[in-house]
């Protein structure tokens, strides 16, 4: 809408980001086309690699690096497979993100939330808000922020250098 140009237009003059990992395709993709100032996902995965109506397609992964953006990759299961918070599920969301835009344009955005039984006891209260059909009801399952370690590890394996690391790690989002 023209109000939300015009908000996009003031983030952009007092320095805000702009995020998409709540957005709908339609908004995302006007948000990339009208904004100035890279534009994030702080925490959304590939739908290229899962499908979950939360991810992101791959026009949008391209279109936010053309803003010269980042996309966080969340390290919630149901959003990385059948609730897999695996430390090597989790490398293949980055590496997907990497090799379709570049590492440069990679982040981490894990979502954690360290009171787990809250979160459960929040998306059982909720149903509407988070169906069981699409995976809530099983637990969420989550790559905890202890693991960074081991997912440095998993990127060096699977030939990540160092300076890319170092990116994914923060560097981007800087």
């Amino acid at each position: 809408t023209a109000f939300g140009r015009e908000v996009l237009d003031e983030m952009a003059r007092v320095g805000m980001v702009a995020c998409c990992s709540h957005t709908g395709l339609r908004t995302t993709m006007e948000t990339m086309e009208h904004t100035t100032n890279p534009v994030i996902f702080s925490h959304s995965n590939p739908l290229g690699v899962w499908r979950h109506k939360r991810n992101i397609t791959d026009d949008a992964i391209r279109a936010c690096a053309r803003t010269g953006g980042v996309v966080g990759v969340n390290g919630i299961g149901i959003f990385l497979g059948r609730n897999d918070a695996s430390t090597e599920t989790f490398v293949r969301h980055i590496e997907y993100v990497a090799d379709l835009v570049g590492p440069e344009h990679v982040g981490l955005g894990l979502d954690y939330v360290f009171d787990t039984q809250e979160l459960e006891d929040y998306l059982r209260a909720n149903p509407g808000i988070f169906p069981a059909d699409e995976g809530y009801a099983a637990g969420v399952h989550m790559i905890e922020p202890e693991r960074v370690p081991e997912i440095v590890d998993e990127l060096a394996r699977r030939g990540c250098c160092d300076d890319a690391i170092r990116m994914i790690l923060g560097g981007n989002l800087m």
